[in-house]
């Protein structure tokens, strides 16, 4: 399973927060600490805020904060929130748009499905908080 640079940048934004959890946080920081497109991470942002994952304020005080602690916070939950195609990958639908020929008696699908739910089910048992380096690092 590949993931788009946006579950990437999510999780970046949520591992950076839930290490400072003490102050509100920029985009502009989280941007600079990684090295990663200010641009690209107002989109991810806006998507976690939006969900209710991040908390984000305006103005001088503004920033980002987590709204629960990290164990609270399902990397299933995240991935599905940013991967928005993941149903393509069980599909198997040519890139062409062409029906599949052997669509009837392919038993790649109930594979590929299955392996989706082994996907997800492992990323549901894990949290936000399984995730985070060790602090001393």
């Amino acid at each position: 399973m590949r993931l788009t640079l946006h579950t990437d940048y999510a999780i970046r934004v949520l591992v950076y927060l839930a290490r400072n959890p003490e102050r509100r946080v920029s985009v502009h920081e989280i941007s600079d600490s990684h090295g990663i497109s200010h641009n690209h991470l107002v989109k991810v942002v806006n998507r976690l805020s939006h969900a209710g994952v991040v908390v984000a304020r305006r103005g001088r005080s503004g920033g980002l904060q987590l709204p629960c602690l990290p164990h609270e916070i399902v990397i299933g939950d995240i991935v599905r929130l940013m991967e928005t195609d993941m149903d393509s990958v069980v599909a198997c639908q040519p890139e062409n748009g062409q029906h599949c020929l052997l669509a009837d008696i392919c038993r790649l699908r109930h594979l590929l499905a299955q392996s989706m739910r082994a996907f997800l089910k492992v990323l549901d048992e894990t949290t936000l908080n399984d995730i985070l380096p060790d602090r001393r690092a």
